[in-house]
């Protein structure tokens, strides 16, 4: 008798360890709907919420926070979180009740694709729901999902910085994630981008030297067309835009130009300094993929 109530203890540990924690939905269901289906790192992507309450649903106490967690399983690392409030606050859910909204998130480079113990995906897990942030009881788990997160290069156009540029420069300890490396343009630097001929989105986030110029103006041109012309109001920008076929042409590449009308050279305006190089603006990261419809 003994062995069987160990034997059903035992079916009951392995059963709840595989499955997970069975938690209380409160007549609550979340849909969530990821684009594009296959998941890079360095990639820009929108998550599809669509929350449900059932008939039975009870009106919550108080406003609740959804978590959003990113977790590798590898390392038992969490990537990123993207916690954040509906857009229609939990409090005034109601049964039967239906709220829908999008939101992107950047899923930033991190995968190592020459690492020998690398199988071509990382597997990661994806884990939403609800939670109380003034309190510490249980939250709700609402979805759960493994994902393969691929390399960039498995299907992001190739960007190689091609002519005019200084070499990368990194500072790992930056708070900003896009801010841990960065390369100097000079007067006149080119970029050579792979063409997708597809409707994509560019993003571009650089920095100048207030110090130095306060009217330093900058051109950025798609081949030799200007795509924009500005100065910048503060000493970093972040410019976003939309790159038809049209723009970029009928060559299987394109050319995206990056101009500055001041340059300066840091031995000429700081003391003691003996970097003799010619700069222009940082440009700390460039995103260029198919837009997310």
């Amino acid at each position: 008798m003994k062995l069987k109530s160990l034997f059903i203890l035992l079916l009951i540990i392995l059963a709840t360890s595989f499955c997970g924690k069975k938690t209380d939905r409160m007549g609550i269901d979340l849909a969530m709907t990821l684009a594009p289906e296959t998941v890079t790192d360095s990639l820009f992507f929108k998550m599809d919420y669509e929350f449900k309450t059932d008939a039975a649903f009870k009106k919550l106490a108080t406003d609740y926070s959804v978590f959003v967690h990113f977790w590798r399983l590898n390392s038992k690392e969490m990537l990123l979180q993207d916690d954040h409030l509906p857009v229609k606050n939990t409090g005034g859910w109601t049964a039967s009740d239906r709220i829908r909204y999008s939101r992107v998130v950047f899923i930033p480079q991190f995968l190592n694709e020459f690492d020998v113990d690398f199988e071509g995906y990382e597997e990661m897990k994806l884990t939403i729901g609800l939670y109380n942030p003034k309190t510490q009881e249980e939250p709700i788990v609402l979805f759960e999902k493994k994902i393969n997160i691929q390399p960039a290069s498995i299907n992001a156009p190739e960007i190689v910085y091609d002519e005019g540029w200084n070499e990368i420069e990194t500072d790992v300890n930056a708070k900003d994630p896009f801010g841990k490396s960065w390369r100097w343009t000079t007067a006149r630097s080119v970029c050579i981008i792979e063409n997708p001929k597809k409707e994509c989105t560019l993003i571009i986030k650089g920095g100048v030297n207030k110090t130095v110029f306060q009217d330093q103006k900058l051109t950025f041109k798609i081949n030799e067309t200007p795509l924009d012309e500005f100065i910048p109001a503060e000493d970093n920008y972040s410019r976003e835009y939309t790159v038809t076929p049209e723009m970029m042409g009928a060559g299987d590449e394109f050319s995206l130009r990056f101009e500055c009308d001041k340059v300066f050279s840091p031995e000429k305006v700081f003391p003691n300094s003996k970097d003799n190089r010619e700069l222009g603006t940082q440009i700390f990261f460039i995103y260029f993929r198919e837009k997310l419809k």
